[in-house]
């Protein structure tokens, strides 16, 4: 894969309540981790790690300031899902390669966050890379490096009751399909392979999926987010070990699921603002026909 990019790392669904998004992915069958506090950027956050070794993140604006502009910015809208982090080994090296080809600008960040252990609070540590906004239509990219993966994955943080493994989709809402997903095959050294009225992206470990909002409403019928001005990232889909478990564990919930084709669906009017789905499998014909 071209940049040194390796796939994707995570998720960042943007929100103006952070105790209440806990609450609500908690009630989908989430293990969020405890409060994370980035000091340098005045932010915090829940993660929700998967075996699969990517994760979702709750992120809220504690103080708005220059370093987390971008998210401020974006919750002054909407909440919903802001930001796509790809992973990197070398978080320099494949800011380099992307400046190359003018995808990336030239800053990099570096911050961290505490994390509590029985034996004492230590800090996990990144370095991202932010791509330019015009690199990936509907929202916006950042290359992440992690420095202590042992802080971030903890066995304890990836057992979740609706059986969560991983990553399987991003779903991108656009009038274009074919002109919004270009510049991801690009940047993934892939094809926008077509599939009806929809594109759909390899990135090695999820799909992004690339597709216009008549095409979504199979998913999210009349969701709030299909009227997000496009191009826009509108949602998700979450690998699931069991579908049935999956859907016990969201019936518990009473948040309202829509359940056909092998897909669990919920509402971004219950999620902060993304679309989220669940599957053992994500088979776009069967959900999404032509």
């Amino acid at each position: 894969m071209p940049y040194g990019i390796d796939g994707i790392d995570h998720l960042v669904v943007a929100v103006r309540d952070l105790d209440k998004a806990r609450e609500a992915y908690s009630k989908l069958g989430f293990t969020p981790t405890v409060r994370g506090e980035h000091g340098e950027l005045k932010t915090a956050n829940h993660t929700m790690m998967f075996a699969a070794g990517d994760y979702l993140e709750l992120r809220a604006v504690d103080e708005p300031t220059p370093a987390n502009a971008h998210w401020s910015e974006f919750l002054a809208q909407r909440e919903g899902l802001a930001a796509v982090v790809l992973k990197a080994g070398d978080a320099r090296a494949a800011q380099q390669a992307l400046m190359a080809d003018g995808l990336a600008g030239s800053d990099l960040v570096d911050f961290g966050r505490p994390v509590v252990l029985p034996n004492g609070v230590h800090e996990a540590r990144f370095t991202v890379a932010h791509l330019t906004p015009e690199a990936t239509p509907g929202g916006r990219m950042y290359v992440c490096q992690h420095h202590t993966e042992d802080l971030v994955w903890r066995p304890e943080y990836k057992v979740h009751e609706n059986g969560a493994t991983g990553l399987a989709a991003i779903l991108i809402a656009a009038d274009d399909p074919e002109a919004a997903a270009a510049p991801y095959a690009r940047l993934f050294g892939a094809h926008a392979e077509p599939r009806g009225t929809v594109r759909v992206v390899q990135t090695g470990n999820v799909s992004i999926v690339v597709a216009p909002p008549k095409a979504l409403t199979y998913l999210w019928a009349d969701d709030p987010v299909l009227s997000v001005p496009r191009p826009c990232f509108a949602g998700f889909v979450v690998r699931v070990a069991d579908y049935y478990a999956a859907q016990q564990a969201l019936q518990k919930s009473k948040i309202p699921i829509i359940g056909s084709e092998g897909v669990l669906r919920v509402s971004s009017r219950h999620t902060h603002g993304a679309g989220v789905a669940f599957a053992e499998s994500f088979d776009l014909a069967r959900v999404m026909p032509g």
